[in-house]
């Protein structure tokens, strides 16, 4: 089984918000063309956050139906955007349920998809973050009461994945998030310690779009993981392939990033 990654859908909902006014015009099509292409029934996919412009789970059902057309096994996970997440997982497993390409999401929980353990949350700005692009798309500013309790559900997944690995020791680590965990400027925020102590094999995230967004994340190898940014329009709108089977924590070739990786 591959693993591929991509974030920020944002789906129109059925709202019917187009994303033509920030340049992406006729998405989602390009994206469905490149996926159907890319990605296999039996590969795994992370949708790493901003799913969807819906703004409750009624207007959501389309854009979960495209995701669920789309070939490959997905794991979910919340953006800021993604006003539709509830808190209450028997409520998210209730509506994902008809979608059987959803196989799983990330709330305060991991997933085991294949021989992959994902954890993750979505996160928040950190305080080390530097001067990011605001508007509409842009950065959320820095508040200290989410990203503690952004630290807390981080520090519930990475738990519960542990738990699975007293059962299952051979699982490939990965952690899926949506705000960038740790920025080009490499200082340690709360959420890169908590990755870094779990030791994945990678982390993918999003949220960041444009030149200047790109740039403000870190990408690249940091204390033995490798962070991967797979916003939509970054990963050139096309999953991004992460891992093209189990690796374990002291090997990462393959890692998309890497120097024989399909991007590299």
């Amino acid at each position: 089984m591959r693993l591929f990654a991509i974030g920020d859908t944002h789906l129109p909902s059925t709202r019917g918000k187009t994303m033509d006014r920030f340049g992406w015009i006729g998405h989602p099509g390009p994206l469905a063309e490149a996926w159907d292409r890319t990605v296999t029934a039996e590969d795994g996919v992370i949708v790493a956050g901003d799913i969807s412009w819906a703004t409750k789970p009624t207007e959501v059902a389309d854009d979960l139906a495209w995701l669920d057309a789309r070939p490959g096994q997905k794991v979910l996970l919340r953006g800021n955007h993604d006003f539709w997440w509830g808190d209450s997982s028997a409520k998210l497993r209730a509506l994902f349920a008809q979608y059987r390409s959803i196989v799983g999401f990330l709330q305060n929980s991991a997933v085991t998809l294949g021989p992959y353990l994902i954890a993750g949350s979505r996160l928040w700005t950190a305080a080390e973050a530097p001067a990011l692009p605001g508007g509409e798309m842009g950065d959320e500013q820095v508040d200290v009461d989410l990203v503690a309790r952004e630290a807390r559900r981080l520090a519930l997944s990475l738990d519960a994945a542990r738990k699975t690995l007293l059962t299952t020791p051979g699982l490939t680590r990965v952690v899926a998030v949506h705000f960038p965990p740790l920025y080009a400027n490499q200082k340690p925020t709360v959420f890169s310690t908590l990755i870094e102590a779990f030791q994945p094999v990678t982390c993918v995230y999003g949220h960041l779009h444009g030149e200047a967004g790109f740039a403000a994340g870190f990408q690249g190898e940091h204390g033995g993981v490798r962070y991967v940014l797979a916003s939509c329009d970054a990963a050139g709108f096309k999953p991004l392939l992460l891992l093209d089977g189990p690796r374990s924590v002291a090997s990462t070739a393959g890692v998309a990033g890497s120097s024989d990786s399909p991007l590299g």
